[in-house]
């Protein structure tokens, strides 16, 4: 299963305003700038978010307006790092960025640009088995070469993925000298496929032909240094986007359209949001997590690297959405007690991340109905605080089955004949909209890397 711990980030929801003086959501929305329509792959300075990782607590935004940097999470940066790391390195998250209308780093009043999901590795052969990433595939166009297949002795080929053709089953490289496909270099001296003549120990990389043609033990990868070839982090990169990228044809699901680049003490600062940040990220057969947050507000450095623009010290920040919460499961992440069986909103409210996030305990009559009861940190839609409370914690089973609205109006779980839950009492609707929008606060420190191109799925 995919390290995918940064799945905890808050929900997507309708922000607005409502009637007389007092607003309904502590985001309203900012009206588009005047400047370039946001058109999916109509725009320029591609780049990719190559360093990402959950910020201190003095990073925060004040999403609450009182006068204190906001980011609950950062009570577990360190917990969250080694997963974060991994997924990037491993490709398994890839957030490319396009702008429109900015062919310089220079102070600019309207400032759009999309942010999208990368599909950087596939599996194209079916086997389960990935190149590009440390270990993997040597051949992505043949299911029956991958690591851990058995090896062949005598159709030339590298079938387990440990850059040698034809060793024995005592892992001894063949003695085989002859020269099959004219290469140059014969089995004993390192071709790790003897007939194919693009392929051998001491030849160049070719990115995307899904083939393992320096015969290091992995298609499309080669690590000289700290540079890995075919890295999506590379200037040269072309970084395809996932059909989940768009909400339609051309108009991609998460865009800023307010941005702002200022001269703040002769650095460029790019100040933008409240929007929506999210990707979707496929964890294993039939889970994704939709990674979204709300409120979310980007703060970074413009800087001029040749003739890209690329964003350093940068800062997203936002609310992680109790609603969404309750869907994220699938994970296994011990130090949480975040089991396949719970959701995130389990692990935080009825197990032991809420305390060691320091989330706030409910209020007196909540706590007097439901001990260990407890609140986000973030009243999106400012009517108090809701909270989330397991009715019974002191049995084994830890879960929310109870949620209370800032109101006081208490929902619980819909349940069948049997007891299983029909809907989560975190479902539950104000008219059309989600009642239980309020969330935890969240910063991530990031930056980014120039590419040459991303395109189409």
């Amino acid at each position: 299963m995919r390290k995918a711990f940064i799945g905890a980030l808050g929900s997507l929801f309708v922000v607005g305003c409502g009637g007389g003086d007092k607003p309904d959501n502590l985001f309203p929305p900012k009206p588009e700038c005047n400047g370039d329509a946001v058109t999916a792959l109509a725009g320029m300075q591609p780049q990719v978010i190559s360093k990402l990782e959950i910020g201190s607590a003095e990073d925060g935004f004040d999403l609450d307006h009182d006068g204190m940097p906001d980011n609950k999470l950062a009570a577990v940066a360190s917990l969250a790092k080694s997963a974060i790391d991994d997924a990037l390195g491993n490709y398994e998250i890839v957030i490319p960025i396009e702008f429109f209308d900015l062919p310089a780093a220079a102070p600019d009043e309207c400032v759009k640009f999309a942010i999208y999901l990368g599909a950087y590795v596939k599996d194209a052969d079916g086997d389960t088995k990935k190149p590009l990433i440390d270990k993997g595939d040597c051949n992505d166009t043949n299911k029956d070469i991958f690591p851990g297949a058995a090896e062949v002795v005598g159709d030339f080929v590298d079938n387990d993925c440990d850059g040698l053709a034809d060793e024995d089953a005592s892992n001894n490289p063949s003695a085989d000298t002859a020269d099959r496909d004219t290469d140059g270099v014969t089995i004993a001296a390192g071709d790790c496929d003897d007939n194919n003549a693009a392929i051998h120990k001491g030849a160049t990389e070719i990115c995307g032909d899904g083939l393992d043609n320096d015969c290091d033990g992995v298609a499309d990868r080669t690590v000289t240094g700290t540079e890995i070839a075919c890295s999506p982090f590379l200037a040269s990169a072309e970084i395809p986007l996932d059909p989940l990228s768009f909400s339609a044809p051309g108009e991609p699901v998460i865009s800023f359209k307010d941005g702002v680049i200022s001269d703040q003490g002769g650095t460029l600062v790019l100040d933008a949001g409240p929007s929506v940040f999210g990707v979707n990220i496929p964890v294993t057969d039939g889970i994704s997590l939709d990674l979204k947050i709300s409120g979310a507000t980007i703060k970074a450095d413009v800087t001029q690297e040749g003739s890209a623009i690329v964003l350093k010290n940068g800062h997203l920040g936002g609310v992680i959405d109790g609603k969404t919460a309750d869907t994220i499961r699938g994970l296994n992440v011990d130090q949480i007690g975040l089991t396949p069986d719970k959701s995130l909103l389990d692990a935080t409210f009825a197990n032991v991340l809420g305390p060691l996030l320091a989330l706030p305990k409910a209020g007196e009559k909540v706590s007097a109905k439901y001990a260990g009861c407890r609140t986000p940190d973030i009243d999106v839609d400012l009517d108090g605080l809701e909270a989330f409370c397991d009715s019974n914690p002191d049995d084994a089973d830890k879960a929310v089955d109870t949620c209370i609205d800032g109101n006081g109006t208490e929902f619980k779980d819909v349940l069948d004949g049997a007891g299983a839950v029909l809907m989560q009492c975190s479902e539950a609707l104000d008219g059309t909209k989600s009642r239980f929008v309020d969330g935890i606060s969240v910063e991530l420190n990031f930056e980014t890397t120039a590419v040459a191109k991303i395109k189409s799925p």
